[in-house]
C-alpha cells in the first residue's frame, strides 16, 4: 500500500507502465466536474470509476482485495476512512466474484487512517482494503490499474 498526496504522485511513476499516464491525468483534470460513472482507457486497458457514496460505520467495512487490478483511491468532496490488513492475514472469506475481481473477507482491519481530498492511497493485491467509512455521501475516484503491466 501507498499513501501520499497527489502532488506527489511523480515519485511513484516508475512503479507501473500506467501510473506516469494516470497521475498525469488526475493531476490535470478537474476532478469535480467529472460526472458519476466509468471513464475507460481501452488503449491502455484502464479504467476510471467516478462513484458517489454513502459512507458507511468500521463495523459493515469488510476488507476487499483485487488479484487482477491495482486500486488508486482518491476522495474528491471529503475525507474518508479506510481500514486496512494485509491480506495474508485474511483467512476468512466472506464473498468472492471472479468476474468482479474482487473477495470480501470476514477477517477485520487491524489499522486504519484517514484519506483527504488530495491524497491517494494505493492498494496492490496483497492489500486487503476495506474503504468509505465514515458519515455522509462522498464522491471519489478509483482508478483500476491491470496488474499485468507491471
Amino acid at each position: 500500500m501507498i499513501l501520499d498526496k497527489l502532488s506527489n504522485s511523480d515519485c511513484y511513476k516508475g512503479l507501473h507502465p500506467l501510473f506516469e499516464k494516470i497521475f498525469d491525468y488526475l493531476k490535470n483534470n478537474d476532478l469535480h466536474s467529472l460526472k458519476p460513472g466509468k471513464i475507460e482507457f481501452p488503449q491502455d486497458g484502464f479504467y476510471i470509476n467516478v462513484d458517489e457514496v454513502d459512507l458507511r460505520p468500521k463495523c459493515d467495512a469488510y476488507p476487499e482485495a483485487h488479484d487482477r487490478y491495482i486500486d488508486i483511491q482518491l476522495p474528491i468532496t471529503m475525507a474518508e476512512t479506510i481500514g486496512y490488513r494485509s491480506r495474508e492475514k485474511c483467512t476468512d472469506v466472506r464473498s468472492a466474484s471472479e468476474e468482479r475481481d474482487i473477495v470480501f473477507y470476514n477477517n477485520m482491519s487491524d489499522s486504519f487512517f484517514m484519506l483527504e481530498p488530495g491524497s491517494f492511497a494505493i492498494f496492490f493485491p496483497q492489500d486487503a482494503h476495506a474503504p468509505i467509512i465514515g458519515e455522509g455521501r462522498t464522491r471519489k475516484i478509483v482508478v483500476k490499474v491491470p496488474v499485468q503491466n507491471i
